[in-house]
């Protein structure tokens, strides 16, 4: 079982403009100075170094910590979780690409949940990359819906302005190199 990273690699950007802030949020009309419509995306790294050599059969990202204010699966549709890379969290980060070939998958559909999908060819693709991390982007189908109303989910523990680890887990089952 691997936690999420937690601290300086992790956070949420805007999507239509440069900027960041440290709480693990995806909505739209997050702060009332975003333009209306406008959406964030959260950015979640997990470090592999603990994982033994072997091929990766299953890897599923959950958390248990959802908050979801407003509708923002009825609004801005499924949140998706995708294969991504960074080596810096930053405001640059607003616009980045999916990483190419990248998976991805739907990690939730409503807001009761689950909020968990599988995402085993990312883990193995950044072991067989020797890249130590596995990274993933969290977004909803749609930036905004711009009725001016904050449609978000939001994990955390205990204050939603706070990145922690453990808010997100990657259960992962390895075959052992034989």
């Amino acid at each position: 079982m691997l936690r999420n990273q937690g601290g300086a690699m992790e956070g949420h950007t805007p999507r239509g403009f440069q900027g960041m802030g440290t709480g693990l949020f995806a909505g739209d009309n997050l702060n009332p100075r975003f333009p209306d419509g406008d959406g964030v995306q959260i950015f979640l790294t997990f470090d592999l170094s603990a994982l033994p050599a072997g091929k990766v059969v299953s890897a599923v990202l959950r958390s248990d910590r959802a908050s979801v204010r407003g509708t923002p699966f009825k609004d801005l549709g499924t949140l998706r979780a995708e294969e991504i890379r960074y080596s810096k969290f930053s405001s640059a980060l607003w616009n980045l690409e999916a990483h190419d070939g990248g998976a991805g998958c739907e990690f939730a559909t409503s807001p009761s949940g689950p909020f968990q999908c599988g995402l085993a060819e990312t883990l193995q693709r950044s072991l067989n990359d020797s890249y130590p991390l596995a990274q993933f982007r969290l977004l909803l189908d749609r930036a905004g819906d711009g009725d001016g109303i904050p449609d978000m989910v939001a994990f955390f523990i205990s204050n939603s302005n706070t990145n922690q680890t453990g808010i997100f887990e990657l259960e992962v089952t390895m075959e052992p190199v034989s």
